[in-house]
């Protein structure tokens, strides 16, 4: 059980497993806003998710710290036993669905387990998964994010699989399965702290990290703002709402594709300059797409998916080469800045939902800021060994 390639399929199998379980609860969207099951209104919905940014914010940001006292093995363990109370309890409410004045409370808890239990996870997963690499330790964040990704996309297509809405309880039922039982593999492994994931007794955080954080903030503007009204948006530019469906799941499947493909082809090819341009392609495609025809929209939301799919998982890569000795930090701090930017522009977007134009040349900002933070990183850094 402890070889290492047993460990690689655990601990990568987890990345999976992990991204399906943290999307369980906007899978279940329909059931939690059935009148006949959950009954909750639109804005309790989208309240229930105030707390799972929150919680994952300062799960992030407390886990490097948590990692370098006790080890990665016990972080790990806490996230995804939180993860796993959570959905097994989600499970079990298809028991208590009377009372129906407790559900919304409850509801809130246990997003908040989950996402508490997704940033200790995630933020461990990422230096666990680049120090069984040592010489790749980007490519293995590329392709533990690629997992991850493919995990979220995963949990909405198991809810359309049970075929009724009021068969919502397979969906926590399969996870909770799934993940208990590779949470039972994960204990039986032998995972040493070591210096990997130590923090230094005495730092402070490098000016150039914090480029990278802002980096990260104003992606996530971008990736929030495609992630929570791509459908919307893409409606107000003159497509169908099951057109609309189809160009969000390009552009999450155009970021997946980016990942495993940056993953496997980094480790013989410099592909730092294509990292470099990709914000500007980006900004390039969303001013196309002002003016884009109906008939190219959807091909356009790959491209963009595509060209920004390696931007936040390539960033803590290059942050972990770069800052060796803070290696679990770079990735709380980075995932906690995608939260903040993903957060922050899903509150603000929804009084600027019918306004395309506003919102891309916003977006165009970003990215060309972005553009220019990547060049004042790359001055001096070790880029090159990153990709």
């Amino acid at each position: 059980m402890n070889s290492k390639p047993v460990k690689i399929i655990i601990i990568f199998l987890l990345a999976f497993l992990t991204g399906v379980n943290f999307v369980v609860f906007p899978a279940l969207g329909t059931a939690f806003t059935d009148s006949s099951l959950f009954g909750l209104s639109s804005s309790q919905f989208g309240n229930l998710f105030i707390p799972q940014v929150i919680c994952i914010i300062i799960s992030c940001l407390a886990a490097p710290f948590l990692v370098n006292k006790w080890g990665p093995k016990i972080i790990l363990a806490i996230g995804l036993l939180l993860m796993i109370i959570s959905t097994g309890t989600l499970w079990m409410l298809q028991y208590h669905m009377k009372d129906a004045s407790l559900l919304f409370p409850v509801l809130m808890i246990l997003v908040a387990f989950t996402g508490s239990g997704f940033g200790l996870s995630i933020t461990t997963l990422n230096p666990l998964g680049a120090s069984l690499f040592e010489d790749k330790k980007s490519s293995a964040i590329l392709i533990l994010q690629f997992l991850v990704g493919l995990g979220t996309s995963a949990a909405p297509l198991m809810m359309n699989l049970t075929g009724n809405v009021k068969n919502w309880m397979y969906v926590p039922g399969c996870i909770f399965v799934l993940v208990t039982t590779t949470f039972i593999a994960f204990l039986l492994l032998k995972l040493e702290k070591g210096t990997f994931f130590e923090l230094p007794g005495h730092f402070k955080i490098p000016p150039k990290l914090w480029g990278f954080f802002l980096t990260i903030v104003l992606y996530g503007f971008v990736e929030g703002t495609f992630g929570s009204f791509g459908a919307i948006i893409l409606t107000n530019q003159g497509i169908d709402s099951s057109k609309a469906s189809l160009g969000l799941s390009l552009f999450w499947g155009g970021i997946a594709l980016n990942r495993l493909l940056f993953g496997i082809f980094s480790e013989k090819n410099n592909l730092s300059g294509v990292f470099l341009i990709s914000p500007l392609i980006v900004a390039g495609l969303l001013l196309l797409l002002i003016y884009a025809n109906p008939y190219i929209i959807l091909l356009i939301m790959f491209l963009i998916g595509f060209f920004m799919g390696s931007i936040f998982p390539g960033s803590i890569g290059w942050g972990t080469v770069e800052f060796p000795t803070l290696s679990v930090l770079v990735s709380g701090f980075l995932m906690a800045a995608n939260q903040v930017g993903t957060g922050s522009i899903t509150n603000i977007l929804g009084h600027f939902s019918n306004e395309n134009t506003t919102v891309f040349r916003f977006l165009i900002l970003c990215l060309l800021i972005i553009f220019g933070l990547f060049f004042y990183l790359k001055r001096n850094s070790k880029i090159k060994e990153a990709f």
